[in-house]
């Protein structure tokens, strides 16, 4: 069994990224879990940033060298209490757009934001593959709370979206998180207070709990 503890990188300053990671493994984490957040690494369309508290590469090596293992929650929505759920807002401003569902302008964007980030972690060699640390990935988020409310686009948004994610051949599974269809090679999470009654959609994919609520 792996246990995860999230750690949003951009929530602390990187001076503080090794005692918080070290804290996390002195407290039983295997695996350092964090959302990728789009608005902090392309704050304009085209234009990306990957310094100082969104210098997500640093981060990763530092969770490697401590001995532990990653979930890259690439999303590209992450909720997560983060302004804008983490979409940029010069995405709004773009014709014709509709988030989440079955639209073209915003599967352009999207495929093009998920693609630099994985290629990023591979040109770096960040991939248990490749000896680093990243041993899952998610795309999307959660989205099985409001699918139903997109009709059919929405199933063929969710659809799209695994598909997407799987031909970037990135070599480890993706997830998806409160997402009971999720297509045979993708795994589906448990995001909860409770978990215990929570089975995957297939007897050959492993339980994972995402997320463990409190409060």
């Amino acid at each position: 069994m792996l246990v995860s503890a999230g750690l949003h990188y951009p929530r602390a300053t990187p001076e503080m990224w090794p005692s918080l990671i070290a804290m996390c493994k002195e407290g039983g984490a295997d695996v350092i879990e964090t959302y990728v957040f789009w608005n902090g690494h392309e704050p304009a369309k085209g234009q990306y940033y990957f310094e100082g508290r969104f210098d997500l590469v640093k981060f990763v090596k530092l969770v490697a060298a401590e001995g532990l293992f990653l979930l890259l929650r690439i999303g590209p929505y992450a909720c997560a209490e983060w302004n804008f759920g983490g979409f940029p807002v010069w995405l709004r401003d773009i014709p014709g757009i509709e988030f989440r569902t079955d639209n073209k302008p915003f599967k352009t964007e999207m495929q093009t934001f998920v693609t630099k980030i994985v290629d990023t972690m591979k040109e770096e060699k960040l991939y248990s593959w490749q000896g680093g640390p990243i041993i899952l990935q998610q795309i999307e988020n959660e989205y099985g709370n409001i699918q139903g409310r997109y009709g059919q686009a929405g199933k063929r948004y969710m659809q799209w979206a695994a598909q997407m994610a799987l031909a970037l051949d990135t070599g480890v599974p993706w997830l998806m998180c409160r997402q009971t269809d999720a297509p045979e090679q993708i795994l589906d999470t448990c995001n909860a207070f409770y978990c215990d009654g929570f089975k995957p959609n297939a007897y050959n994919k492993p339980t994972i709990w995402t997320e463990d609520w409190d409060g």
